[in-house]
């Protein structure tokens, strides 16, 4: 499945601008990762740059010829049935959008989401059988998704809310997500809340949790979190941290979605560690 976005504007690449540290090619990669897409990769942009930051890139066949050789791109490194679409600079992607998404496929070739009757070509899923209808169409001059899919069986999900297809075209559009609800702990409150028997979970992967953890947290990694719901308490605070901030912010995004009251951990395990808190190695 793939997060894949490779929009300039505002002077720079728009995927790796930063909110309190995290980039929006990482939301729009978490987001997926939460929703259960494995591998995720991105198409296009700035290799160097988003390599630095952990991510898997694909390079674009088709730079700068339009979304469509974007989405064929895609559809031709990942060898999974389903293959989900989601732009790079969304100012608030959503695991709640995508799973959505996915759940509206049926037995069509594509499901896309329409909001106030725009198609949201950027938010799609496809079955990766819908490649040889769209090289075709492809090799024939088309380069707009929606003209592409006269031969295919499409699925539209309708609603949903606009805030999930919202990209950054403006400097403005960015205050979205400054002013987003998302109520955080720094570390040093974080240990205070622990000593009290604050519950704390870790959803960052296996390698990383081996390598440092807090003593007492409970390891969720992102992937799982949508399918781990029953494991978070209800009717308390529950504490979630990643290593920076970014991936724990989707979880805990989630998570209230889902009733239960998370709070995010700022800064990460890298903040923690930096604080001088105590961690422990190891799989235990």
């Amino acid at each position: 499945m793939l997060a894949g976005g490779r929009s300039r504007r505002m002077g720079t690449d728009k995927s790796l601008i930063t909110i309190d540290g995290v980039a929006l090619v990482e939301r729009a990669v978490s987001a997926l990762t939460a929703a259960g897409a494995d591998p995720v990769v991105v198409v296009g942009g700035d290799r160097a740059a988003l390599e630095r930051l952990g991510l898997t890139v694909v390079d674009d066949r088709w730079p700068g010829e339009g979304p469509l050789g974007g989405i064929i791109t895609a559809l031709s490194a990942l060898d999974t049935e389903l293959v989900a679409v989601l732009s790079c600079d969304l100012t608030d992607a959503s695991a709640s959008a995508v799973a959505r998404v996915v759940g509206a496929l049926g037995t069509a070739d594509v499901a896309v989401p329409v909001v106030d009757g725009r198609t949201q070509w950027m938010h799609a899923v496809w079955r990766r059988s819908a490649l040889p209808a769209l090289r075709a169409r492809f090799e024939a001059g088309v380069r707009a998704p929606r003209d592409a899919v006269d031969s295919l069986e499409v699925a539209e999900v309708l609603g949903g809310d606009p805030a999930w297809f919202h990209d950054a075209d403006r400097p403005e559009d960015l205050a979205s997500i400054a002013r987003m609800d998302m109520p955080e702990i720094d570390v040093n409150d974080l240990a205070r809340k622990l000593d009290e028997g604050a519950p704390v979970f870790d959803v960052r992967e296996d390698d990383e949790w081996e390598e440092a953890h807090i003593d007492g947290a409970t390891l969720v990694p992102l992937g799982t979190v949508t399918d781990s719901v029953e494991r978070f308490p209800s009717g308390r605070p529950v504490y979630v941290i990643c290593a920076k901030g970014g991936r724990s912010a989707r979880a805990v995004e989630f998570l209230r979605s889902q009733g239960v009251d998370a709070v995010n951990v700022a800064g990460g395990m890298g903040a923690w560690i930096e604080a001088g808190q105590p961690v422990s190695a190891g799989d235990s």
